[in-house]
């Protein structure tokens, strides 16, 4: 059984034009696969190019600065310098105990591109953990991004396997 994301624990919700929107353990899901087409396909930012291959792209490069620099003050910063001009609401939302609470919740009108949001998902996931154990793929073919955990070093079983082969053949032939 796998272990549940971190992201199914909260929804983060965002106001657009007064409707409020879920997120959750599929937005993480989606951003790998995105994440990983722009790897595959080496998208790159170019005069024309689609909204949805944009948010590829910007995917990729959160995720390879989030595993290069790790979640440094830089990286932190960085994020938050990209954010800074969104405005936030304040809006009183019902609870399971029974005591309501306050949420602070963006004004979606004002995130009106790829990157910026991009880069408002990847820190509210962030910051409820849905990254923990994000990691490339050791294989030097693949590369793709998954969430694993700490002793896993392949984004799925055939590219250990194909790794674990070309080891042994590579030991056979010296």
């Amino acid at each position: 059984m796998k272990k549940p994301l971190h992201a199914e624990k909260e929804q983060f919700l965002l106001s657009s034009k007064g409707r409020l929107i879920g997120w959750g353990v599929a937005d993480v899901k989606n951003l790998l696969r995105n994440a990983n087409r722009a790897k595959t396909e080496n998208l790159q930012l170019v005069p024309g190019i689609t909204i949805q291959d944009a948010e590829c792209i910007f995917a990729r490069d959160w995720f390879e600065a989030f595993i290069d620099k790790g979640l440094s003050k830089e990286t932190i910063d960085r994020l938050n310098a990209r954010l800074a001009h969104v405005r936030y609401h304040h809006i009183l939302m019902p609870s399971h105990k029974g005591r309501p609470y306050w949420r602070m919740i963006a004004n979606a009108d004002q995130i009106d591109d790829p990157e910026l949001s991009i880069a408002y998902c990847m820190a509210h996931l962030l910051a409820c953990g849905a990254f923990e154990g994000l990691k490339r793929c050791s294989l030097r073919d693949c590369q793709k991004y998954f969430i694993g955990r700490s002793n896993v070093k392949w984004c799925s079983k055939s590219c250990g396997s194909l790794y674990r082969v070309r080891k042994k053949r590579k030991r056979d032939r010296n």
